[in-house]
């Protein structure tokens, strides 16, 4: 093969007296033996000549950029701090990663460590990719000499393809994280902190003081709620509590006739929900001498009934079957056979409640530990789903028995949200209690003995009761033996 390198002239392209050429781009040398890839734009039959042979042209390969410098604005954990300020990672939106500062040695091995705890802990490459880009740009600004601020962190959540929540398990697990006092708490509590926060002064103070009441630091020692319950109870009145808030300045100023036009703007059960809250908002209040009457004080509503109803048996036929993956199969045959409860089934633990030589699942009730004896079916299901959660996450330290991608990978062993459980259930057309109340039902009505129920199911003497008056309405109710 000849070169032709002294005829600066020559192109690789048609040109009138020049043969059609083929060139290989290489750097300065140019090499004419073959013809053109491209066939005239006026030419018809668009079929390249025979004989000729099609190759791929090649490029300069792109210069590499030159390494970038290590950030000069690392945090030194032996400098004082003038004044606290918040990063602002918008610039990064547009940019490139390769433009970021290089990491030091300490925040490189930080970042390759969060990647084979990624990977030993059975991450998607998603996932893994996410948390190690996250923790790159971290690290790039600020260094690992120092601990990073929960608030900096979170700040990124606002750039795509970010995973802020496992990056600040991570840290915290190194010590390496600073947490924002504004996130300290629980999610149940902050959600009741930004209600609260959303009313005017003084109703917000006279609500937290009802907080403050009902969780046990009043001027009377009592039982303290749970905040998933105070939560609840502000749900339900924080609608009255703003609409209330338009007209007047305290709610020393609500009447009884306001508590009863409210509750006859939320009828049925809305009403029966919100009347016990407001029941314990001026209950606490008067208490603690903030209110001299209390308005809600005798106020009563019509006693409802609410039976369950049975489910058609075409939305029943085949649901294991329909669930299309291990955990979706194995979740339906826990509330659909064994009526077991939407939260409870979310908090199994695989190692204390599990008993699968024997056939026995723990459910840990308040009432007490009720013991669930799995068929056959159930028995297939569970070690179908106990391969598949070992084939996905063997390494996971997650206690409890259901996990997904996300939890399996969480430090924290969370157990799966109950909106998991609505998912598989909604593609299926139902609820879970739904499905769990047709399955008492369904037992109901085979027997008139309430105590059957409460041994099969581990229910207590009145819901039993109201199943089976459900399945036999022609019968007086017969009293536990």
């Amino acid at each position: 093969m000849s070169i032709r390198d002294e005829d600066p002239g020559w192109l690789l392209r048609p040109q009138p007296g020049r043969p059609l050429q083929l060139g290989f781009l290489l750097t300065g040398v140019r090499l004419p033996r073959a013809s053109s890839l491209t066939l005239p734009a006026n030419r018809k039959d668009k079929q390249a000549p025979a004989g000729i042979a099609a190759c791929r042209q090649v490029t300069q390969p792109r210069r590499p950029r030159p390494a970038q410098p290590v950030s000069p604005h690392l945090v030194d954990p032996a400098q004082g701090v003038l004044f606290d300020a918040r990063r602002d990672w918008s610039f990064l939106n547009a940019g490139e990663l390769d433009q970021l500062p290089a990491l030091t040695p300490a925040a490189s091995a930080l970042v390759d460590e969060l990647d084979r705890h990624a990977r030993a802990c059975g991450m998607d490459n998603g996932p893994r990719n996410n948390a190690t880009k996250t923790l790159r740009i971290l690290l790039a600004w600020t260094g690992a000499d120092a601990p990073v601020h929960e608030a900096d962190a979170r700040a990124l959540s606002s750039r795509p393809s970010t995973a802020v929540r496992r990056v600040l398990q991570f840290l915290d697990d190194h010590g390496m994280l600073i947490p924002d006092p504004a996130r300290q708490g629980t999610a149940v509590e902050r959600t009741i902190q930004q209600h609260i926060q959303s009313l005017p002064e003084p109703i917000a103070g006279e609500v937290r003081q009802w907080v403050k009441v009902v969780r046990g630091d009043g001027r009377r020692a009592h039982q303290e709620l749970p905040y998933s319950t105070v939560r609840s109870y502000l749900n339900c009145c924080y609608p009255v509590l703003a609409g209330w808030s338009q007209h007047i300045t305290s709610l020393r100023e609500i009447t009884r006739d306001d508590i009863q036009a409210a509750l006859g703007q939320h009828p049925g059960a809305r009403a029966h929900n919100l009347l016990p809250a407001l029941r314990s908002l001026f209950r606490a209040l008067k208490q603690e001498k903030i209110i001299f009457r209390d308005p809600a004080r005798g106020i009563t509503l019509p006693v409802m009934r609410r039976l369950p109803a049975p489910i058609p048996t075409d939305l029943l036929r085949g649901l294991i079957d329909r669930a299309g993956t291990p955990i979706a199969k194995v979740t339906v045959a826990l509330i659909a056979i064994h009526a077991l409860g939407k939260k409870e089934t979310t908090f199994l633990l695989l190692e204390e409640d599990l008993n699968l030589s024997r056939g026995q699942l723990a459910v840990r009730r308040p009432t007490g530990t009720h013991t669930v004896y799995l068929d056959e079916l159930s028995r297939a299901l569970m070690a179908g789903w106990l391969r598949e959660r070992h084939r996905c996450w063997p390494l996971t330290r997650n206690p409890h028995l259901l996990v997904t991608r996300h939890t399996a990978v969480d430090t924290a062993g969370p157990p799966i949200a109950p909106t998991v459980l609505d998912a598989i259930f909604g593609e299926l057309g139902l609820t879970p209690s739904q499905v769990r109340q047709d399955r008492i039902l369904d037992e109901a009505r085979h027997t008139a003995d309430p105590v059957h129920l409460m041994r099969v199911f581990g229910l207590t003497a009145k819901p039993a009761m109201k199943y089976v008056q459900a399945a036999h309405p022609d019968r007086g109710p017969t009293m536990p033996r």
